[in-house]
């Protein structure tokens, strides 16, 4: 669990009769988020957990190797089973596998780009990938700091977001990043980005839950 996400709201304690009664706790909502031209429509290929390996390709994707996981959450900490969890992202190099990612950035034939997941009876996700590269906005004059998309379809409503990463020198230059924040910049909400931690498998950790608005 990803603590600073958490506002607390109600009363503080209740004490009578020596009991303590301790406040009511919620979760603030992920923030929504602009969902970018390059969802992957097109994409034909695998979408499961690991987008560092493709089957039948001996290679592994270029990059540095990460893992995302988090929980789908309602407001009152309940996890959302079953919940959609569409990934997908930018490779190493800052190139999306989408006709519409017209930069001189290579592709990666070995990088998969999209991983379509469902969250367990607990509301956790885990997806395998790379850290995604910087890449410029056309001809808008900024760039693109590294992010990933998230699209959640929970039980009772829809989500689109983006998970950032808080050492990014690009942060305080992405201007669509400060549009989704309504033009605000540092100090930076902390729940835009993984929070990292150690990793397992040569891998660095970063945790994202998400919290829906209803569920």
């Amino acid at each position: 669990m990803v603590h600073s996400r958490r506002t607390f709201i109600g009363s503080s304690v209740v004490i009578g009769a020596g009991l303590a009664m301790p406040a009511m706790a919620a979760l603030q909502r992920t923030r929504p988020m602009t969902l970018g031209p390059f969802y992957p429509v097109a994409h034909g290929g695998e979408v499961d957990m690991d987008m560092t390996q493709i089957a039948g390709r001996p290679g592994r994707a270029k990059g540095e190797i990460i893992e995302v996981a988090g929980r789908v959450l309602d407001p009152s900490g309940k996890p959302v089973p079953g919940a959609r969890i569409d990934i997908w992202q930018a490779n190493a190099a800052g190139r999306y596998a989408h006709k519409g990612d017209i930069n001189d950035k290579p592709l990666d034939p070995d990088f998969q780009g999209l991983a379509i997941l469902k969250a367990d009876a607990e509301g956790r996700y885990r997806v395998r990938t790379v850290r995604p590269g910087v890449y410029p906005a056309g001809r808008l004059g900024f760039n693109r700091a590294a992010h990933i998309h998230f699209s959640v379809d929970g039980q009772h409503d829809r989500l689109v977001t983006q998970m950032y990463f808080a050492d990014d020198k690009w942060l305080a230059q992405d201007k669509v990043l400060l549009a989704d924040l309504d033009g605000r910049g540092a100090p930076w909400p902390d729940a835009i980005f993984g929070q990292k931690s150690a990793g397992t498998n040569g891998a660095a950790a970063y945790g994202f839950d998400i919290v829906l608005a209803v569920g």
